[in-house]
């Protein structure tokens, strides 16, 4: 019974984020941005706002293509998640059939850049950002390293891959002065920007 009430801090704590995350989108999502800062408590200067916006065309145009690229990456999920497209899929590719999934995932989220204008990710990085990354792996493998040694028992197999995967992370792990003093400065601003009020807070 203990470790189940454990759970429950956690599980509070995963809900208030998914819901924060949430108000967040909505949000950020909201036509405030486009109109300029106009009330949203649905008084007539909001409905004024929406109508503006509905028949502005320098609004309704930049919607369309968020729109047409939104639907682009929901039906590429949608369709390739079908059964019959992954029985399809698995039956010309067999065990390549995720990475496929993926690929035109990836794909989906070119299409997007290219039309934002935005070309390669990496491209809008600052040198000292890719300095950054060529050392050090990404985050993601510390997630992988848990899964790897937090487990009951290993047996050779898995003593072997985990031992072995461990050094191949640990070894491309290399940051120097220069590194650290560039989190540091990302850090810091970061901290600045989360302690500046917001819009319309008192300060």
């Amino acid at each position: 019974m203990a470790p189940a009430l454990l759970l429950v801090p956690a599980a509070l704590a995963s809900f208030i984020l998914a819901f924060g995350t949430g108000v967040e989108f909505v949000r950020f999502t909201s036509l405030r941005p486009l109109l300029g800062g106009i009330s949203e408590s649905g008084g007539p200067d909001a409905r004024q706002g929406w109508l503006a916006a509905l028949q502005d065309q320098s609004i309704l145009v930049p919607l369309a293509w968020d729109l047409g690229l939104l639907l682009l990456f929901v039906g590429q999920h949608s369709l390739m998640a079908t059964e019959t497209v992954k029985s399809w899929m698995f039956r010309y590719f067999g065990v390549l059939q995720r990475s496929l999934y993926v690929a035109c995932t990836a794909l989906a989220l070119q299409v997007y850049y290219h039309v934002l204008g935005l070309g390669e990710p990496l491209a809008l990085k600052s040198p000292r950002a890719l300095r950054l990354f060529s050392h050090l792996r990404h985050p993601v493998c510390v997630e992988l390293l848990t899964v790897l040694w937090v487990v009951p028992t290993l047996g050779t197999d898995r003593l072997l891959l985990a031992l072995l995967l461990t050094l191949y992370l640990g070894l491309a792990h290399g940051l120097d002065q220069q590194d650290l003093r560039y989190l540091r400065a990302q850090l810091q601003r970061k901290l600045h920007l989360l302690s500046r009020p917001q819009d319309g807070e008192a300060e």
